[in-house]
């Protein structure tokens, strides 16, 4: 809340400065919100106190990754003609990204040879700003993942499944964030302790770990299926049944929120459970495919993903799964995906995720670029499905994103765009427009008296 005080005093400095020549400010820059900033909250960047029409190069370097090492990015500008340039409205001249862009040297940032210095914390990110070879002024913000006030609590019965929330009695309307084909426990990690941060009971459930024996890492989970095969949808219901148990925690409230594989998973769940709330779906899937794992070598297109009461599900078998296999991170997934639909028509009917079964409210967020599968095309027919039964459906399909449209937009996203189609750029700039939109919906939905 700002103060009329405040205010007063805002537009007395602001009085003072419009009268000071140019050459008599210092050059400074001014970021806001001051101090922490959870990740995924809108960033200002301005550097003030330039001389008009002075060209700036702009550098950002952030403690970043696993191992921790220095990303960085810079980009040239030009002040306007007050002396000011403003991230958000300038494009830059030359540099890692272009056009105006708030978070562009966030999101551009990659790996560099520069030594981690020992008293960085993650998520800082410290900005120069250089006239020639001069450093002009600097300045440093921190994006934290969450709230160090986060607690963690293991889940009995599901293998290295976290409740994450903040502390109280306060009964929290509940998330469960479902992971992709990777598996284990990234995506748990990665969403959980920032969702909790904005006051829900999140579940991070991991349902799958990875084991190609002596073809990849140790399985990580050994309790969790090691294969993509029958993969149990009616856990779910277990987990609600675990739930209902923990008085802080609003078991009547309970969205899915899953990418890829786990957008399948939390479909498939929806249509088959209408007392889940509303569901997010990221790079989402309109229907049940073929699951697969080392046994698949010699059985191609006999198994499901996914099961639900003990009986497997119907799905679209793949084409080229044991070639793809074989050719490592090199396989088209586009293609195994695209090819078996192709040639199998006859089986999308029974495939088909019967999404007009659940009655609640879905998000659907995908990519034209994809290219892992034509999530963007899907979305639309999940959408225009819904539609076609009057259910509550908001649609986000962004034309030159991939398949990693999952983020906040403020996390360097060069690194591995290659396999999941689009751009560093258009990838961010979708995850920077989605994720305030995926946080109203959760918001609406789940709390919609507030």
């Amino acid at each position: 809340m700002i103060l009329p005080y405040q205010r007063a005093a805002g537009a007395v400095v602001a009085l003072i400065l419009m009268a000071m020549p140019a050459d008599a400010l210092a050059q400074t820059f001014r970021i806001t919100p001051e101090g922490e900033v959870l990740q995924g909250q809108p960033v200002s960047v301005r550097l003030e106190g330039l001389q008009p029409n002075t060209t700036v190069t702009i550098t950002a370097e952030r403690r970043f990754g696993r191992p921790a090492q220095v990303y960085a990015s810079r980009a040239t500008y030009l002040a306007d003609s007050a002396g000011v340039v403003d991230l958000e409205r300038a494009a830059p001249s030359s540099g890692d990204y272009a056009e105006a862009d708030a978070a562009g040297l966030f999101w551009s940032m990659t790996p560099s040879d520069k030594p981690l210095p020992g008293d960085w914390r993650t998520g800082e990110v410290r900005l120069s700003a250089l006239a020639g070879d001069r450093v002009v002024a600097t300045g440093m913000t921190r994006l934290i993942g969450a709230l160090a006030t986060v607690e963690a609590e293991d889940i009995p019965g599901f293998p290295s499944a976290t409740l994450y929330r903040l502390p109280g009695g306060e009964p929290r309307p509940v998330i469960v964030v479902l992971h992709g084909a990777d598996g284990g426990v990234e995506a748990s990690r990665r969403y959980g302790p920032k969702l909790a941060s904005l006051g829900y009971a999140v579940v991070g459930l991991p349902y799958y770990s990875p084991d190609w024996g002596e073809y990849g890492p140790l399985k990580a989970i050994p309790e969790l299926p090691g294969s993509f095969i029958d993969i149990r949808i009616d856990q779910i219901a277990e987990l609600r049944d675990w739930l209902r148990t923990r008085p802080y925690v609003d078991s009547g409230r309970i969205a899915l929120f899953g990418g890829s594989k786990g957008a399948e998973f939390a479909l498939i769940a929806a249509s088959r459970y209408p007392w889940i709330t509303s569901v997010v779906a990221l790079a989402p899937s309109d229907l049940v495919w073929e699951g697969w794992g080392l046994e698949m070598v010699e059985a191609e297109g006999t198994r499901s993903s996914f099961s639900f009461e003990g009986q497997p599900l119907p799905f679209m078998p793949y084409v080229g799964f044991v070639e793809g296999l074989l050719a490592g991170p090199s396989a088209d997934l586009l293609k195994i995906h695209e090819d078996g639909r192709a040639a199998h028509p006859e089986r999308e009917a029974a495939a088909r995720i019967p999404v007009e079964a659940f009655p609640g409210p879905v998000m659907l967020v995908a990519g034209d670029a994809d290219r892992e599968w034509r999530s963007g095309r899907m979305a639309r027919n999940i959408g225009a499905t819904r539609e076609a039964a009057r259910l509550e459906t908001t649609l986000l399909v962004y034309p030159d994103a991939g398949h990693d449209v999952g983020g906040d937009g403020w996390t360097p996203t060069v690194v591995g765009v290659g396999r999941g189609g689009g751009s560093a750029q258009a990838n961010a700039r979708a995850q920077a427009d989605a994720w305030p939109r995926i946080v109203a919906f959760l918001e609406r939905t789940l709390r919609p008296e507030n």
